[in-house]
């Protein structure tokens, strides 16, 4: 059996496949890193089943499945880390999902569920169902509700027995430590929060922070300045005086956020 697993995040894609290998199901693993890669595999190698992520950096899930024709969507898994209008439409429409952060238990309980859809052939009633849910998706235009209603203004972290509250708004930058996230705040305090960066950036509000690497979100209100490096390369220097280099992936975005052309 081919499984399809397609995330941004490497950690994500590594944990399903670890998941998968524990598994005793015999499959053939492909991993797609971002939307285009998903589509270009939906269409060549037909996988029979696919985690697919909702929101990548550079299109959604929705996008993705816009791109394929109807009758030759797989089975999926849906993988989001929205918790509200999503959840409810994956519900209404009996569609599996995992709700990051999932625990172990979760994802074999969404596999097995998703054997069971390939064992009984069902194919054209779930994607019927996809159908639906895509067009649910766009006219109510629920990602975008989701998102304006889930940003953190506040993070809850625990140390022994004692519980710390960090406003969203006093981060300095965010830096990427395997499973952790490292915050750096105004007040030169670190601490570490369980969380992928990727999900940590998508809970973030935009137009506050900025992710402009794989391993660094900036809070641009403490931007210092962007020097431009020559050969389209540019650098960041926090008000602290941390520098960070801008990779090419994140570039677009952080630049028109701070309004350079």
């Amino acid at each position: 059996m081919q499984i399809l697993v397609v995330d941004d995040e490497a950690l994500a894609r590594k944990r399903i496949v670890k998941f998968l290998a524990e598994s005793e199901l015999e499959t053939s693993i492909i991993e797609a890193s971002n939307g285009k890669e998903a589509i270009s595999y939906l269409t060549s190698e037909n996988p029979d089943l696919v985690f697919l992520d909702i929101q990548m950096t550079d299109m959604t899930g929705f996008d993705v499945l816009a791109k394929i024709p109807a009758t030759r969507i797989p089975i999926i898994i849906f993988v989001t880390a929205f918790n509200n209008f999503a959840v409810q439409a994956f519900e209404v429409q009996a569609l599996d999902f995992l709700l990051k952060p999932y625990k172990k238990e979760r994802f074999f309980e969404a596999l097995d569920r998703g054997m069971r859809q390939l064992r009984l052939k069902d194919q054209e009633a779930f994607q019927g169902k996809v159908v639906q849910l895509m067009q649910f998706m766009s006219t109510k235009d629920v990602l975008q509700q989701e998102k304006s209603s889930s940003y953190l203004t506040q993070i809850v972290l625990k140390k022994n027995k004692k519980y710390y509250f960090v406003k969203t708004e006093d981060i300095n930058y965010i830096k990427s430590s395997g499973y952790y996230a490292e915050i750096f705040t105004m007040s030169d305090e670190k601490h570490v929060y369980r969380i992928s960066m990727s999900d940590f950036s998508e809970k973030l509000n935009p137009s506050q922070f900025s992710r402009i690497n794989r391993s660094t979100i900036i809070n641009i209100d403490n931007v210092k300045e962007v020097i431009s490096e020559g050969m389209g390369d540019f650098s960041v220097i926090a008000k602290d005086g941390s520098t960070f280099g801008v990779t090419k992936n994140y570039k677009p975005a952080f630049l028109k956020q701070m309004g350079i052309r």
